[in-house]
């Protein structure tokens, strides 16, 4: 068989690659495509198709508040949950204290204060008649406001088991109608609020 030329109209035998008279490169059909040009195209689109598939989804990313660590789906622009705007692909090193809890932990530590004053008022009058009944008394105070002391620097500090024990003595305020009950209700919010729950368990 022969095929002709397109570009001068000569014959050329069927597997002439150029054409015998004027060097014109005839085109391949996909059936004369040499093998190792078939291989390198089939090469080619494995390597696309890996790529692909190594390559993220931008959709499917989490994000995380870097407020209260909790994770924030992908397009969000704020947390659903604490409603902060600070939003990273990753989770946050450390929640800073919020306010609130510096607030309460100073109000604590001022309660405190006012019990060991109290109790060493009493240890002083000792000597007074009743001095006894004046140092159980004393004793008590003082105690007490120690114990309120190192809860309240636990609670500053971050220790979970010092935002229970805010908690238990919310709750103990709700009996104090109608002032401790408003004080306890709003405190026992404020300490199950995502950041505020994240900021106490996150590691120390």
């Amino acid at each position: 068989m022969t095929k002709y030329c397109p570009k001068c109209g000569a014959q050329n035998p069927d597997d002439a690659v150029y054409c015998i008279k004027c060097g014109y490169k005839f085109p391949l059909e996909a059936s004369e495509q040499p093998a190792n040009d078939q291989q390198k195209t089939a090469e080619s689109a494995q390597n696309v198709t890996n790529q692909q598939a190594a390559q993220p989804s931008t959709t499917s990313q989490t994000y995380y508040c870097q407020e209260c660590g909790q994770p924030v789906p992908h397009g969000y622009i704020y947390c659903p949950v604490c409603g902060s705007f600070k939003i990273a692909p990753y989770p946050p090193s450390y929640i800073p204290r919020p306010a609130g809890v510096t607030v309460l932990g100073i109000i604590q530590i001022i309660f405190s204060a006012i019990s060991l004053w109290v109790g060493m008022t009493f240890l002083g009058m000792t000597l007074a008649p009743a001095g006894g009944v004046f140092a159980i008394v004393g004793i008590a105070f003082v105690v007490a406001g120690a114990l309120s002391l190192i809860f309240a620097v636990a609670f500053l500090t971050g220790k979970n088991w010092g935002r229970i024990l805010m908690m238990i003595g919310a709750i103990i305020e709700l009996i104090d109608f109608p002032l401790g009950t408003v004080m306890g209700i709003l405190i026992l919010w404020y300490l199950t609020r995502p950041r505020v729950k994240a900021y106490f368990k996150q590691p120390k």
